[in-house]
């Protein structure tokens, strides 16, 4: 009996507790709930084009050889996806002696993490190479804040100064 009275004040605590957790929301029978209405965001299409070949190497299967290219292509897609979303980090290293260049190297870096892309296409192309195309949509607000040029360069006499490489955000638009 001893052992019944904490079980039973334990079980009408927790029953108290459950019924406690119920919300009355104070809507009479009589309203009814009325839609919220949710503008839907504006969404940017970016796109990278990645390109991979078959490798030479004659102990891997034909079948081997072009999924491992078919993967390097989507690879080099990622990787132009990234440049375009964080940008590429170039270190450069000139060394002049005698007036003239003795050397002349740089590097280029992608650190990112790219979420939500998804592959459209993955073409053979001639001599077994592949084509892989890769998109990935974000907000507007996200592109003009991050990814696009200041809005000086926007407001400047010349169209672009970053040559053929540069975009339209109107371009990227969803279709």
């Amino acid at each position: 009996m001893k052992h019944l009275i904490p079980l039973l004040s334990l079980a009408i605590v927790s029953s108290v507790a459950v019924v406690g957790c119920t919300t009355n929301t104070g809507v009479a029978k009589s309203e009814t709930a009325k839609p919220v209405a949710v503008a839907a965001k504006e969404r940017v299409r970016i796109s990278a084009v990645g390109y991979g070949t078959e490798s030479l190497y004659e102990a891997y299967t034909p079948g081997q050889r072009r999924l491992m290219a078919i993967r390097a292509s989507k690879l080099d897609a990622y990787r132009s996806l990234a440049e375009q979303i964080n940008g590429v980090k170039i270190e450069g290293n000139t060394t002049v002696g005698a007036m003239a260049v003795k050397s002349d190297s740089f590097r280029a870096k992608v650190n990112a993490l790219v979420r939500g892309a998804r592959v459209t296409s993955v073409t053979p192309m001639a001599d077994n190479n592949y084509e892989t195309v890769i998109e990935v949509f974000v907000d507007r607000e996200f592109f003009d804040n991050y990814l696009s040029y200041s809005d000086q360069a926007a407001n400047s006499p010349t169209k672009s100064s970053c040559g053929t490489n540069c975009f339209d955000p109107d371009d990227l638009a969803p279709r």
